[in-house]
């Protein structure tokens, strides 16, 4: 079977599996993240998809926005294939349970109204509706189309036709940093990503992946679903609740599929390396692991360091890591190290980065995430003078390619923005300004931080990350991944923050663990905060993709909305 395609579009990608190798397993799915429940072959993705095509035809016309509501993977998949046969534009959105959580239901309800779509596809849609509509009633007057493995009707459809230009699916943005905005994604640019990806990571009909992260986000959709059609490989997919609760099914899966490929964001190796018991690493084997990747938040080389050490002994080979950086707008991947060489790691001065520049030092060691190839440019650039930066400088990335997303759906001044921006001296574009901060250091990208997250105080750069990861790392009763560092405005100027969650079953001396955790900033970054929050597990605003919203918890903050155990006792107590 060929691994490279002809297609231009994935409904092609998808006949031409289907015709190469009809009867070879396509996707596995574990719904409790252990026992199969079914395996699809690529002549049955085919068939399912067209069939669910027709009947999604008969409620929506071409270019018409579908909402893709489906917590069950195999569901997901389904729905996704047959939009891009029914040339329906898939809106894929984190399914809202509990549906009497406000946050969720209102992002879906922006969405809806953002997108202006009509159908909704989902599994027991009456079920489903009478529960979506309590939260968000907008959603009463779309057409409701339910999922179903049903092959009935699909020799009889006709996929409709599409160009490279037209859309193929609409990809919301987490909404880390502002509200979520539609990333418009069309099949030229998907299917080029696709072969960045291919190349980049080494793909051949023999890949094969375990995957558990949620298919409504660009990384688990575009980095697992997708090249299975686009490179001829099998996925094992595992609903993304099963490895949270329970690490070890990912690496079991792993062992029992012999998967090549597989990985998350930095937090699942953590989790790994902490809540995977010895009695439960028995019999784990991640020998046959030839790629496993981390992206989509700030990579830290000593979890790397960790995991790479705990599972030396049931055969990973660090080797094996793939750092790597990509966005929803460079439609996913955008950098990537050589596959088989692991982690490039780069000690720095603490002091010289916060100045804006990548030295060598003593101090902090950055993770790269690789370089760029085909047709992919990248640039570092001045964000206020729009001026190509030098090597080792730090500042925002920019990216050139053909898989660039077009435009944020339906909002020009947020498009023209992002997508267009141009450099002067010398004059070029248009580029998508990514709103990270990095560094170019012999051609490998290093990534610092967020542009709009950066904490200015005294006329110092500080990355919130940095702190953050401070503060965890001070005491083991603050919870990893839930701390949020900021700055606010006071008279006097600039104050740093810093909310932590507390873990449910801690139960400190409130006092003197806010002290500790001051004190560990102020001896790593020589700043000290105004206050430190300690607040109460699981209340740190994140996006549905478990991204960190340090703007929201700001505004919390501000509003006096946090969920509050206690605070520390500020030289100069803000109020």
């Amino acid at each position: 079977m060929e691994t490279t395609l002809r297609a231009r579009t994935l409904a092609e990608a998808i006949s031409q599996r289907a015709a190469d190798a009809a009867d070879r397993i396509a996707y596995t799915f574990l719904p409790d993240g252990e026992n199969e429940s079914h395996s699809w072959t690529f002549g049955e993705v085919e068939q399912l998809s067209r069939a669910l095509a027709a009947r999604i035809s008969q409620d929506a016309a071409p270019g018409d926005r579908a909402l893709i509501v489906a917590p069950d993977s195999a569901d997901f998949v389904l729905a996704f294939l047959a939009c891009q046969f029914a040339g329906v534009v898939a809106v894929p959105v984190y399914p809202p349970f509990p549906v009497t959580s406000p946050r969720r239901a209102q992002t879906l309800r922006t969405i809806a109204e953002d997108c202006g779509a009509t159908a909704v596809l989902c599994a027991a849609p009456e079920h489903t509706r009478g529960l979506l509509t309590q939260a968000v009633p907008e959603l009463d007057r779309l057409r409701w189309i339910g999922i179903a493995a049903d092959a009935q009707g699909a020799p009889d459809f006709e996929p409709v036709p599409v160009t490279g230009d037209d859309i193929s699916f609409l990809q919301y943005t987490s909404g880390s940093t502002s509200a979520p905005k539609g990333v418009v994604v069309t099949h030229d640019a998907l299917m080029h990503n696709q072969e960045v990806i291919r190349q980049s990571m080494g793909f051949d009909p023999e890949t094969r992946f375990v995957g558990w992260l949620p298919l409504f986000h660009d990384m688990g959709l575009m980095g697992t679903v997708v090249p299975v059609l686009y490179s001829g490989n099998r996925a094992v997919l595992l609903p993304p609740l099963s490895f949270v609760q329970r690490p070890a099914r990912w690496l079991r899966a792993v062992t029992r599929y012999r998967a090549t490929i597989t990985g998350g964001p930095n937090f699942a190796y953590e989790l790994c390396c902490r809540r995977i018991p010895a009695a439960d690493r028995e019999g784990l084997d991640l020998s046959s692991l030839e790629v496993m990747f981390n992206g989509a938040e700030p990579i830290r080389a000593e979890t790397l360091a960790k995991f790479a050490a705990e599972f030396a002994g049931h055969g990973f080979d660090s080797n094996a890591f793939y750092p790597c950086y990509g966005l929803a707008e460079s439609t996913l991947m955008t950098t990537g190290p050589r596959r088989g060489t692991g982690a490039v790691t780069l000690t720095v001065s603490r002091d010289e980065l916060a100045e804006g520049r990548v030295t060598p030092g003593a101090d902090q060691t950055l993770v790269g995430s690789g370089r760029v190839s085909l047709h992919r440019e990248l640039l570092i650039v001045d964000p206020d003078t729009r001026i190509p930066a030098p090597d080792g400088q730090v500042g925002e990335i920019w990216i050139g390619g053909p898989d660039a997303a077009l435009a944020y759906w339906g909002n020009e001044a947020a498009t023209s923005d992002t997508f267009r921006a141009e450099t002067v001296a010398p004059q070029s574009g248009p580029y998508l300004r990514s709103g990270d901060l990095g560094a170019l250091v012999d051609g490998e990208l290093f990534v610092v931080g967020r542009r709009k997250d950066l904490v200015i105080i005294g006329g110092r750069n500080y990355y919130p990350q940095d702190i953050e990861h401070t503060v965890e790392n001070a005491d083991p009763r603050i919870r990893r991944g839930c701390t949020a560092a900021f700055a606010v405005d006071r008279a006097g100027g600039e104050e740093l923050i810093v909310v932590a969650e507390v873990k449910a079953d801690a139960d400190p001396d409130i006092a003197a663990l806010t002290a500790t955790l001051r004190a560990a900033v102020t001896v790593d970054h020589s700043i000290t905060p105004a206050r430190v929050v300690l607040v109460r597990a699981g209340t740190v605003p994140k996006t549905s993709s478990g991204k960190l919203q340090r703007r929201a918890t700001r505004t919390a903050f501000e509003d006096g909305a946090l969920d509050e155990i206690t605070s520390s006792v500020a030289t100069e107590a803000v109020r």
